[in-house]
Protein backbone atom coordinates (compact mmCIF):
# COMPACT_ATOMS: atom_id res chain seq x y z
CA UNK A 1 0.00 0.00 0.00
CA UNK A 2 0.81 3.42 -0.49
CA UNK A 3 0.12 7.11 1.18
CA UNK A 4 0.06 9.67 -1.18
CA UNK A 5 -0.22 13.40 1.53
CA UNK A 6 -2.21 16.05 0.53
CA UNK A 7 -2.00 18.43 3.28
CA UNK A 8 -0.45 19.17 7.28
CA UNK A 9 -1.62 20.32 10.38
CA UNK A 10 2.34 21.72 10.74
CA UNK A 11 2.30 25.36 12.13
CA UNK A 12 3.38 27.58 8.90
CA UNK A 13 3.90 30.93 9.22
CA UNK A 14 4.00 31.76 5.18
CA UNK A 15 1.56 31.24 2.17
CA UNK A 16 2.93 28.08 -0.14
CA UNK A 17 3.50 31.02 -3.16
CA UNK A 18 6.33 29.08 -4.16
CA UNK A 19 4.92 25.35 -3.97
CA UNK A 20 1.95 26.38 -5.77
CA UNK A 21 4.00 27.97 -8.87
CA UNK A 22 6.25 24.93 -8.85
CA UNK A 23 3.35 22.89 -8.79
CA UNK A 24 1.33 24.71 -11.22
CA UNK A 25 4.22 24.85 -13.59
CA UNK A 26 4.84 21.14 -13.62
CA UNK A 27 1.44 20.53 -14.68
CA UNK A 28 1.44 22.63 -16.79
CA UNK A 29 4.64 21.59 -19.01
CA UNK A 30 3.35 17.90 -18.67
CA UNK A 31 0.16 18.98 -19.99
CA UNK A 32 1.43 21.25 -22.70
CA UNK A 33 4.14 18.64 -23.99
CA UNK A 34 1.39 15.42 -23.95
CA UNK A 35 -0.82 17.47 -26.01
CA UNK A 36 1.85 18.21 -28.21
CA UNK A 37 2.91 14.60 -28.54
CA UNK A 38 -0.78 13.46 -29.09
CA UNK A 39 -1.51 15.58 -31.60
CA UNK A 40 1.43 14.62 -33.53
CA UNK A 41 2.83 17.77 -33.67
CA UNK A 42 6.13 16.98 -31.43
CA UNK A 43 7.52 13.12 -31.10
CA UNK A 44 9.10 12.18 -27.68
CA UNK A 45 12.63 12.85 -29.21
CA UNK A 46 11.96 16.52 -29.72
CA UNK A 47 11.03 16.89 -26.14
CA UNK A 48 13.80 14.74 -25.22
CA UNK A 49 16.55 17.68 -24.89
CA UNK A 50 14.45 19.04 -21.71
CA UNK A 51 15.38 15.71 -20.13
CA UNK A 52 18.85 15.14 -18.34
CA UNK A 53 21.18 13.47 -20.88
CA UNK A 54 24.32 11.93 -20.57
CA UNK A 55 26.36 12.81 -23.51
CA UNK A 56 27.88 15.82 -22.46
CA UNK A 57 27.62 19.02 -19.99
CA UNK A 58 24.03 20.67 -20.58
CA UNK A 59 24.06 23.37 -17.37
CA UNK A 60 19.93 24.21 -18.64
CA UNK A 61 19.02 20.30 -18.07
CA UNK A 62 19.83 20.55 -14.43
CA UNK A 63 16.93 22.51 -14.26
CA UNK A 64 14.55 21.69 -16.91
CA UNK A 65 14.84 17.78 -16.24
CA UNK A 66 12.83 18.54 -12.88
CA UNK A 67 9.72 19.74 -14.66
CA UNK A 68 9.56 16.67 -16.72
CA UNK A 69 7.53 13.58 -15.92
CA UNK A 70 7.04 10.25 -17.74
CA UNK A 71 3.30 9.74 -17.07
CA UNK A 72 -0.10 11.17 -15.41
CA UNK A 73 0.49 9.26 -12.16
CA UNK A 74 4.33 10.44 -11.73
CA UNK A 75 3.31 13.38 -12.20
CA UNK A 76 0.78 13.57 -9.93
CA UNK A 77 2.00 11.22 -6.92
CA UNK A 78 5.08 13.81 -7.26
CA UNK A 79 2.88 17.02 -7.09
CA UNK A 80 1.07 15.40 -4.00
CA UNK A 81 4.43 15.01 -1.99
CA UNK A 82 5.70 18.12 -3.21
CA UNK A 83 2.71 20.01 -2.31
CA UNK A 84 2.25 18.69 1.23
CA UNK A 85 6.12 18.85 2.39
CA UNK A 86 6.49 22.15 0.24
CA UNK A 87 3.81 23.73 2.52
CA UNK A 88 5.70 22.30 5.87
CA UNK A 89 9.33 24.17 4.52
CA UNK A 90 7.70 26.91 2.87
CA UNK A 91 5.61 27.53 5.35
CA UNK A 92 8.75 27.95 8.11
CA UNK A 93 10.99 30.07 5.79
CA UNK A 94 9.22 31.42 3.13
CA UNK A 95 9.42 31.40 -0.81
CA UNK A 96 12.58 32.75 -1.47
CA UNK A 97 14.76 30.36 1.04
CA UNK A 98 12.00 27.68 -0.31
CA UNK A 99 12.71 28.00 -4.08
CA UNK A 100 16.88 28.05 -3.11
CA UNK A 101 16.54 25.04 -1.30
CA UNK A 102 14.67 23.37 -3.95
CA UNK A 103 15.97 23.99 -7.12
CA UNK A 104 19.28 23.59 -5.55
CA UNK A 105 18.81 20.13 -4.92
CA UNK A 106 18.11 20.03 -8.60
CA UNK A 107 21.27 21.65 -9.84
CA UNK A 108 23.15 20.03 -7.49
CA UNK A 109 21.94 16.52 -8.32
CA UNK A 110 21.68 16.90 -12.02
CA UNK A 111 25.33 18.57 -12.02
CA UNK A 112 26.94 15.93 -10.08
CA UNK A 113 25.25 12.74 -12.01
CA UNK A 114 25.75 14.22 -15.88
CA UNK A 115 28.96 15.02 -15.00
CA UNK A 116 29.59 11.36 -13.48
CA UNK A 117 27.68 9.84 -15.97
CA UNK A 118 29.16 11.80 -18.73
CA UNK A 119 32.59 10.48 -17.96
CA UNK A 120 31.40 6.87 -17.45
CA UNK A 121 29.63 7.07 -21.17
CA UNK A 122 33.58 6.98 -22.57
CA UNK A 123 34.11 3.38 -21.21
CA UNK A 124 30.57 2.16 -22.00
CA UNK A 125 28.72 4.03 -25.05
CA UNK A 126 25.34 3.07 -24.28
CA UNK A 127 25.33 5.32 -21.29
CA UNK A 128 24.95 7.97 -23.52
CA UNK A 129 21.02 7.01 -24.56
CA UNK A 130 20.06 7.41 -20.63
CA UNK A 131 18.37 9.96 -19.62
CA UNK A 132 16.76 11.18 -16.46
CA UNK A 133 13.57 13.08 -15.56
CA UNK A 134 11.18 14.29 -12.41
CA UNK A 135 11.04 16.11 -9.31
CA UNK A 136 11.90 13.27 -7.02
CA UNK A 137 15.20 14.79 -5.58
CA UNK A 138 13.92 18.10 -4.85
CA UNK A 139 10.94 16.53 -2.90
CA UNK A 140 13.22 13.97 -0.94
CA UNK A 141 15.12 16.91 0.18
CA UNK A 142 11.87 18.77 1.61
CA UNK A 143 10.37 15.37 3.03
CA UNK A 144 13.77 15.03 4.96
CA UNK A 145 13.73 18.48 6.35
CA UNK A 146 10.38 17.96 7.59
CA UNK A 147 11.42 15.04 9.03
CA UNK A 148 13.87 17.12 11.15
CA UNK A 149 11.37 20.19 11.63
CA UNK A 150 7.79 18.57 12.29
CA UNK A 151 7.98 15.04 13.16
CA UNK A 152 5.65 14.62 14.72
CA UNK A 153 3.07 16.81 12.88
CA UNK A 154 0.28 14.86 10.68
CA UNK A 155 -0.38 14.40 7.04
CA UNK A 156 -3.77 13.98 5.85
CA UNK A 157 -3.15 10.84 3.24
CA UNK A 158 -5.14 9.48 0.31
CA UNK A 159 -4.38 5.54 0.30
CA UNK A 160 -3.84 3.83 -2.96
CA UNK A 161 -5.06 0.57 -1.19
CA UNK A 162 -8.44 0.69 0.46
CA UNK A 163 -7.72 -0.70 4.16
CA UNK A 164 -10.13 -0.92 7.55
CA UNK A 165 -9.86 1.23 10.54
CA UNK A 166 -6.42 3.01 9.86
CA UNK A 167 -6.02 6.33 11.33
CA UNK A 168 -7.89 8.79 13.04
CA UNK A 169 -10.42 9.18 10.33
CA UNK A 170 -10.78 5.71 10.08
CA UNK A 171 -11.38 3.45 7.72
CA UNK A 172 -11.37 3.98 4.00
CA UNK A 173 -9.35 6.09 1.38
CA UNK A 174 -8.22 9.01 3.95
CA UNK A 175 -6.04 8.91 7.00
CA UNK A 176 -3.67 10.98 8.86
CA UNK A 177 0.12 9.72 8.98
CA UNK A 178 2.50 11.50 11.33
CA UNK A 179 5.62 13.15 9.02
CA UNK A 180 8.33 10.87 10.93
CA UNK A 181 6.17 7.64 9.98
CA UNK A 182 5.58 8.54 6.32
CA UNK A 183 8.95 9.63 5.56
CA UNK A 184 10.57 6.85 7.40
CA UNK A 185 8.47 4.63 5.51
CA UNK A 186 9.98 6.07 1.73
CA UNK A 187 13.29 6.07 3.42
CA UNK A 188 12.96 2.30 3.85
CA UNK A 189 11.43 1.62 0.42
CA UNK A 190 14.57 4.02 -1.08
CA UNK A 191 17.16 1.31 1.10
CA UNK A 192 15.11 -1.19 -0.39
CA UNK A 193 15.59 -0.43 -3.90
CA UNK A 194 19.13 0.76 -3.55
CA UNK A 195 19.93 -2.94 -2.70
CA UNK A 196 18.00 -4.84 -5.09
CA UNK A 197 17.31 -2.43 -8.41
CA UNK A 198 19.94 -3.99 -10.24
CA UNK A 199 21.25 -1.71 -12.95
CA UNK A 200 19.04 1.42 -11.64
CA UNK A 201 20.61 1.40 -8.34
CA UNK A 202 21.98 5.18 -8.68
CA UNK A 203 18.09 6.45 -9.46
CA UNK A 204 17.66 5.00 -5.70
CA UNK A 205 20.98 6.33 -4.93
CA UNK A 206 20.33 10.32 -5.63
CA UNK A 207 17.24 10.31 -3.68
CA UNK A 208 19.41 9.12 -0.72
CA UNK A 209 21.83 11.66 -1.04
CA UNK A 210 19.40 13.85 -1.40
CA UNK A 211 17.65 12.51 1.73
CA UNK A 212 20.73 12.79 3.60
CA UNK A 213 21.45 16.04 2.16
CA UNK A 214 18.06 17.71 3.35
CA UNK A 215 18.45 16.25 6.80
CA UNK A 216 21.66 17.80 7.16
CA UNK A 217 20.67 21.30 5.96
CA UNK A 218 17.61 21.25 8.34
CA UNK A 219 20.07 20.21 11.14
CA UNK A 220 22.38 23.45 10.20
CA UNK A 221 19.42 25.56 9.68
CA UNK A 222 17.99 24.51 13.20
CA UNK A 223 20.72 24.78 15.05
CA UNK A 224 21.74 27.97 13.46
CA UNK A 225 18.33 29.34 14.81
CA UNK A 226 17.05 29.96 10.86
CA UNK A 227 13.71 28.36 11.30
CA UNK A 228 11.40 28.67 14.16
CA UNK A 229 9.30 25.22 14.62
CA UNK A 230 8.05 25.85 18.20
CA UNK A 231 9.74 23.16 19.55
CA UNK A 232 7.98 20.36 17.51
CA UNK A 233 11.89 19.62 15.93
CA UNK A 234 13.40 16.50 16.53
CA UNK A 235 15.75 18.14 18.55
CA UNK A 236 13.70 19.55 20.80
CA UNK A 237 11.33 16.61 20.99
CA UNK A 238 14.20 14.29 21.83
CA UNK A 239 16.00 15.14 25.09
CA UNK A 240 18.90 13.24 25.01
CA UNK A 241 19.74 15.70 21.83
CA UNK A 242 19.70 18.67 23.79
CA UNK A 243 23.11 17.47 25.44
CA UNK A 244 24.95 18.20 22.24
CA UNK A 245 26.03 21.23 21.14
CA UNK A 246 26.85 20.05 17.53
CA UNK A 247 22.83 19.99 16.83
CA UNK A 248 21.82 21.68 20.47
CA UNK A 249 23.23 25.65 20.61
CA UNK A 250 23.69 26.55 24.34
CA UNK A 251 21.19 29.61 24.10
CA UNK A 252 18.21 26.83 22.66
CA UNK A 253 20.02 24.33 25.43
CA UNK A 254 18.88 26.94 28.42
CA UNK A 255 15.53 27.27 27.26
CA UNK A 256 14.60 23.75 26.72
CA UNK A 257 16.48 22.94 30.40
CA UNK A 258 13.41 24.62 31.57
CA UNK A 259 11.19 21.59 30.38
CA UNK A 260 9.77 19.15 32.89
CA UNK A 261 7.45 16.37 31.92
CA UNK A 262 4.12 16.98 33.09
CA UNK A 263 0.67 14.94 32.99
CA UNK A 264 -1.84 17.39 31.25
CA UNK A 265 -4.98 18.14 32.64
CA UNK A 266 -6.99 20.04 30.48
CA UNK A 267 -9.46 21.36 33.22
CA UNK A 268 -6.68 22.27 36.26
CA UNK A 269 -4.56 23.96 32.95
CA UNK A 270 -8.12 25.82 32.22
CA UNK A 271 -8.25 27.22 35.81
CA UNK A 272 -4.46 27.78 36.55
CA UNK A 273 -3.27 29.37 33.38
CA UNK A 274 -7.00 31.74 32.68
CA UNK A 275 -5.73 35.40 32.92
CA UNK A 276 -9.13 36.93 31.72
CA UNK A 277 -12.72 36.11 32.50
CA UNK A 278 -13.60 34.87 29.14
CA UNK A 279 -12.25 30.61 29.60
CA UNK A 280 -15.46 29.63 27.60
CA UNK A 281 -17.99 31.20 25.15
CA UNK A 282 -21.32 32.08 27.81
CA UNK A 283 -18.46 33.27 30.95
CA UNK A 284 -16.78 35.95 27.86
CA UNK A 285 -21.05 36.54 26.54
CA UNK A 286 -21.40 37.22 30.39
CA UNK A 287 -18.13 39.79 30.93
CA UNK A 288 -19.05 41.66 27.70
CA UNK A 289 -22.86 42.20 28.38
CA UNK A 290 -21.08 43.38 31.87
CA UNK A 291 -19.01 45.31 30.31
CA UNK A 292 -21.14 47.14 27.66
CA UNK A 293 -23.52 47.97 30.56
CA UNK A 294 -21.11 49.80 32.74
CA UNK A 295 -20.02 51.81 29.58
CA UNK A 296 -23.52 52.78 28.77
CA UNK A 297 -24.15 53.98 32.43
CA UNK A 298 -20.74 55.70 32.60
CA UNK A 299 -18.96 53.69 34.99
CA UNK A 300 -15.42 53.04 34.34
CA UNK A 301 -14.09 50.01 32.66
CA UNK A 302 -10.50 49.26 33.72
CA UNK A 303 -7.67 46.80 31.57
CA UNK A 304 -4.54 46.37 33.47
CA UNK A 305 -1.85 45.57 30.72
CA UNK A 306 1.73 45.22 31.88
CA UNK A 307 4.17 48.23 32.21
CA UNK A 308 5.62 48.01 28.81
CA UNK A 309 9.51 48.36 29.96
CA UNK A 310 12.93 48.49 27.69
CA UNK A 311 13.17 44.84 26.01
CA UNK A 312 16.35 42.93 27.29
CA UNK A 313 18.82 41.90 24.63
CA UNK A 314 19.14 38.97 23.14
CA UNK A 315 21.83 37.53 24.84
CA UNK A 316 20.16 38.43 28.76
CA UNK A 317 18.85 35.94 30.24
CA UNK A 318 16.66 35.48 33.35
CA UNK A 319 18.89 35.13 36.82
CA UNK A 320 17.32 30.92 37.31
CA UNK A 321 18.92 30.40 34.17
CA UNK A 322 21.89 32.01 34.67
CA UNK A 323 22.46 30.23 37.09
CA UNK A 324 21.29 26.99 35.58
CA UNK A 325 23.68 27.47 32.77
CA UNK A 326 26.55 28.50 35.83
CA UNK A 327 26.01 25.20 37.36
CA UNK A 328 26.37 23.06 34.35
CA UNK A 329 30.48 22.33 35.35
CA UNK A 330 30.86 18.92 34.46
CA UNK A 331 30.94 17.25 30.72
CA UNK A 332 31.78 13.91 29.40
CA UNK A 333 31.73 12.46 26.23
CA UNK A 334 28.73 10.66 23.95
CA UNK A 335 27.59 9.47 20.52
CA UNK A 336 28.31 12.84 19.09
CA UNK A 337 30.84 14.47 20.89
CA UNK A 338 31.27 16.07 24.47
CA UNK A 339 27.84 16.86 25.98
CA UNK A 340 27.02 18.77 28.94
CA UNK A 341 25.50 17.44 32.33
CA UNK A 342 21.88 17.61 32.74
CA UNK A 343 20.71 20.64 33.91
CA UNK A 344 17.98 21.16 36.75
CA UNK A 345 14.50 21.86 35.06
CA UNK A 346 12.60 24.63 36.19
CA UNK A 347 9.06 24.88 36.27
CA UNK A 348 7.30 25.47 32.65
CA UNK A 349 5.21 29.18 32.07
CA UNK A 350 1.55 29.04 30.85
CA UNK A 351 2.43 29.42 27.39
CA UNK A 352 4.96 26.73 27.66
CA UNK A 353 1.94 24.65 29.32
CA UNK A 354 -0.58 25.19 26.86
CA UNK A 355 1.78 24.60 23.77
CA UNK A 356 2.51 20.75 24.76
CA UNK A 357 -1.52 20.09 24.71
CA UNK A 358 -2.00 17.56 21.94
CA UNK A 359 -4.78 19.40 20.47
CA UNK A 360 -2.89 22.96 20.33
CA UNK A 361 -1.02 22.53 17.53
CA UNK A 362 -4.35 21.40 15.56
CA UNK A 363 -6.50 24.20 16.77
CA UNK A 364 -4.19 26.32 16.31
CA UNK A 365 -3.48 25.69 12.70
CA UNK A 366 -7.29 25.91 11.77
CA UNK A 367 -7.66 29.21 13.68
CA UNK A 368 -4.29 30.30 11.18
CA UNK A 369 -5.97 29.28 8.30
CA UNK A 370 -9.41 30.39 9.30
CA UNK A 371 -7.84 34.36 9.72
CA UNK A 372 -5.76 33.83 6.52
CA UNK A 373 -9.36 33.33 4.39
CA UNK A 374 -11.17 36.20 7.00
CA UNK A 375 -13.55 33.50 8.53
CA UNK A 376 -14.76 35.65 11.28
CA UNK A 377 -16.97 33.03 12.50
CA UNK A 378 -14.60 30.24 12.39
CA UNK A 379 -12.20 32.21 13.72
CA UNK A 380 -14.25 33.02 16.45
CA UNK A 381 -15.40 29.31 16.88
CA UNK A 382 -11.36 27.98 17.45
CA UNK A 383 -10.40 30.59 19.50
CA UNK A 384 -13.01 29.94 22.01
CA UNK A 385 -11.96 26.42 21.69
CA UNK A 386 -9.08 27.44 22.77
CA UNK A 387 -10.00 29.39 25.59
CA UNK A 388 -12.21 26.84 26.91
CA UNK A 389 -9.24 24.33 27.23
CA UNK A 390 -6.94 27.12 28.30
CA UNK A 391 -4.64 26.89 25.71
CA UNK A 392 -5.39 30.30 24.62
CA UNK A 393 -1.82 31.64 25.91
CA UNK A 394 -0.09 29.58 23.63
CA UNK A 395 -0.67 31.08 20.97
CA UNK A 396 2.36 33.30 19.12
CA UNK A 397 2.19 37.20 19.29
CA UNK A 398 1.49 37.03 15.13
CA UNK A 399 -1.54 34.87 15.40
CA UNK A 400 -2.88 37.06 18.28
CA UNK A 401 -2.47 40.12 16.29
CA UNK A 402 -3.84 39.20 13.17
CA UNK A 403 -7.56 37.45 15.08
CA UNK A 404 -7.37 41.30 16.15
CA UNK A 405 -7.34 42.84 12.75
CA UNK A 406 -9.42 40.43 11.80
CA UNK A 407 -11.88 41.23 14.51
CA UNK A 408 -11.27 45.12 14.24
CA UNK A 409 -12.18 44.45 10.40
CA UNK A 410 -15.54 43.31 11.62
CA UNK A 411 -16.16 45.86 14.00
CA UNK A 412 -15.85 43.45 17.05
CA UNK A 413 -13.65 45.72 18.83
CA UNK A 414 -14.45 44.67 22.56
CA UNK A 415 -13.93 41.16 21.55
CA UNK A 416 -10.63 42.30 20.48
CA UNK A 417 -9.45 43.08 23.70
CA UNK A 418 -8.89 39.77 24.89
CA UNK A 419 -6.14 38.33 22.89
CA UNK A 420 -4.48 42.17 23.01
CA UNK A 421 -4.47 41.27 26.60
CA UNK A 422 -2.78 37.60 25.89
CA UNK A 423 -0.69 39.81 23.79
CA UNK A 424 0.27 41.85 26.80
CA UNK A 425 0.86 39.10 29.22
CA UNK A 426 3.76 37.15 27.06
CA UNK A 427 5.66 40.62 27.37
CA UNK A 428 6.79 40.27 23.94
CA UNK A 429 7.84 42.88 21.30
CA UNK A 430 3.87 43.32 20.39
CA UNK A 431 3.36 44.28 23.70
CA UNK A 432 3.82 48.17 22.90
CA UNK A 433 1.57 47.86 20.62
CA UNK A 434 -1.24 45.91 22.03
CA UNK A 435 -1.40 47.80 24.83
CA UNK A 436 -2.07 51.17 22.40
CA UNK A 437 -4.73 49.44 20.75
CA UNK A 438 -6.63 48.53 23.63
CA UNK A 439 -6.10 52.78 24.71
CA UNK A 440 -7.45 53.05 21.50
CA UNK A 441 -10.69 51.26 22.34
CA UNK A 442 -10.87 52.71 25.54
CA UNK A 443 -10.84 56.27 24.01
CA UNK A 444 -12.80 56.13 20.83
CA UNK A 445 -15.45 52.79 21.83
CA UNK A 446 -16.05 52.84 25.41
CA UNK A 447 -15.54 56.78 25.61
CA UNK A 448 -13.39 56.43 28.67
CA UNK A 449 -10.52 58.91 28.07
CA UNK A 450 -8.98 58.74 31.77
CA UNK A 451 -8.51 55.22 31.51
CA UNK A 452 -7.15 55.09 28.40
CA UNK A 453 -5.02 57.96 29.82
CA UNK A 454 -4.07 54.93 32.51
CA UNK A 455 -2.97 52.71 29.82
CA UNK A 456 -1.18 54.73 28.13
CA UNK A 457 1.29 56.07 30.67
CA UNK A 458 2.39 52.20 31.42
CA UNK A 459 4.22 53.05 27.91
CA UNK A 460 7.77 54.07 29.39
CA UNK A 461 11.32 52.93 27.79
CA UNK A 462 14.50 53.90 29.77
CA UNK A 463 16.45 56.64 28.11
CA UNK A 464 17.37 60.08 27.71
CA UNK A 465 15.47 62.00 25.26
CA UNK A 466 12.96 60.60 22.66
CA UNK A 467 16.47 61.26 20.37
CA UNK A 468 18.83 59.60 22.18
CA UNK A 469 21.25 56.68 20.99
CA UNK A 470 19.59 54.74 23.75
CA UNK A 471 15.98 53.64 21.77
CA UNK A 472 15.38 52.38 18.64
CA UNK A 473 12.96 53.58 15.80
CA UNK A 474 10.61 51.24 16.80
CA UNK A 475 10.55 52.61 20.22
CA UNK A 476 10.39 56.12 18.68
CA UNK A 477 7.17 55.01 17.23
CA UNK A 478 5.58 53.43 19.43
CA UNK A 479 6.32 56.95 21.72
CA UNK A 480 4.73 58.89 19.55
CA UNK A 481 1.84 57.25 18.85
CA UNK A 482 1.64 57.09 22.87
CA UNK A 483 1.97 60.80 22.61
CA UNK A 484 -0.75 61.94 19.71
CA UNK A 485 -3.38 59.87 21.81
CA UNK A 486 -2.27 61.21 24.73
CA UNK A 487 -2.95 64.61 23.49
CA UNK A 488 -6.34 62.99 22.24
CA UNK A 489 -7.08 62.67 25.73
CA UNK A 490 -6.26 66.38 26.94
CA UNK A 491 -3.63 64.72 28.61
CA UNK A 492 0.47 66.05 28.46
CA UNK A 493 2.72 63.44 27.41
CA UNK A 494 4.65 62.21 30.21
CA UNK A 495 8.70 62.81 29.76
CA UNK A 496 10.91 59.69 29.13
CA UNK A 497 12.49 58.43 32.05
CA UNK A 498 15.82 58.72 33.13
CA UNK A 499 18.22 56.16 31.83
CA UNK A 500 18.31 53.14 33.55
CA UNK A 501 15.70 54.14 35.34
CA UNK A 502 12.64 51.63 36.50
CA UNK A 503 9.13 52.53 35.23
CA UNK A 504 6.51 53.82 38.30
Amino acid sequence: MLFFPYATDAPIYHYPIATGTIVAVNIGVYAMTSMQVITGNMTLEDIKWLTLQFDGIHPLQWITHSFMHAHPFHVIVNMLFLWSFGLVIEGKVGAAIFSAIYFGTHIICGALAQSMFYVLSFAAPVVADFFAFGADNGIYVLMAMALVWAPENEMNCVLLIFIPRLGKMGGGLMTELKIVSLATGYIFIELILFFFLGFLIWQAGFHLLALFGGIALAFVMLRMDWVDCEDWDIVSRNEWLHQYPLVCSEERRQRLAQKVEIKHDAVALALATSNTASTSHASYMAARSATMSRSSSGEKTTFNPRPVAAQPGPTSLPQQQQQTAASRTTKRLGLLGRKSAEPVAAPLTPQQLAQQHPDFNRIAMLLRQAISTNSMLLAEQHFGKLQQLGLAEGLADTTLFEYVKLLAANKKYLPALNPLQLIIAHGGPMTSDATIRIAQIQLKVLHQPGEAVKTLRTIRFAGQSPDGPSLSEAQKTILARRDALLQQCGVRPPPLLAKDSPPK
